[in-house]
């Protein structure tokens, strides 16, 4: 996918970014880093951007192909996959929200295109968010819908239609919340499923680990582990003064 990136910029190599390969055109790098990108290798430090996309074959456990794009963090105690225990990163709404209207907009396969969930690593103080093409018989063709994707998103403008959320409830791939992103009513930030929504404190730094901040938080309503996780949230969004909308 970089390669296609690179290949339709007509990007040209440049010095390399700590000694990875970097690739680049007008004011857009791209960068071979060569290891996990789920791992902390400051990128922070290293580049200074309005935001990073990082573009990454996804797994699945059970092999299902998809398009996907999502902002990074851990809800809970543990961090396995990167990032730090109950730290989110800097999501960057509008940006995901274009990406995943312009793979919509180039898929030509039966394979879906959908948001995941908030999760894994790096944890990043710059808004960024990963967009993925996964399954176990992906082709070039499926690499190129998300080079064409992101390129004309780095060449276009995101809309801001709509409003900026958090999203809570739901699966780990939210239906719905993908739905309302495409008919541009939300563009959402992070995203709690509900094996999550337990962790009613961090809905918080849900809403402000975002550019922009989001105001509101759209609730699967059906979608959380039990009544009592909901109660728990809707109280927690009072007591922050965020309005909610049912989904």
């Amino acid at each position: 996918m970089g390669s296609g990136v690179v290949k339709i910029l007509g990007a040209e190599e440049r010095e390399p970014a700590n000694g990875m390969r970097r690739f680049g055109t007008g004011g857009i790098d791209i960068i071979e880093t060569g290891r996990r990108i789920i791992d902390d290798i400051g990128l922070d430090s290293l580049v200074k951007t309005d935001y990073f996309i990082f573009l990454s074959r996804h797994k699945s456990a059970r092999g299902i192909p998809s398009f996907t794009v999502h902002p990074e963090g851990n809800w809970s105690d543990e961090a396995q996959d990167g990032g730090r225990p109950k730290m989110l990163s800097m999501a960057s709404p509008w940006q995901m929200r274009d990406v995943l209207k312009r793979i919509k907009a180039h898929n030509t396969t039966d394979i879906s295109v959908t948001y995941e969930a908030t999760h894994h690593g790096p944890l990043l103080d710059t808004p960024s968010f990963f967009v993925e093409a996964g399954g176990n018989e992906l082709g070039q063709v499926h690499y190129d819908i998300v080079a064409r994707a992101v390129c004309g998103h780095v060449l276009g403008r995101a809309s801001t239609a709509g409003e900026a959320a958090i999203g809570l409830g739901g699966t780990h791939y939210p239906e719905k919340f993908t739905r309302l992103a495409l008919e541009d009513k939300y563009a959402f930030c992070h995203m709690m499923p509900r094996h999550n929504c337990g962790n009613t404190d961090m809905i918080e730094k849900a809403l402000e680990r975002s550019v922009p901040a989001a105001r509101l938080a759209v609730l699967e309503w059906k979608g959380f582990g039990s009544s009592d996780q909901r109660e728990a949230a809707v109280n927690k969004l009072s007591e922050l003064g965020i309005d909610y909308v049912k989904v």
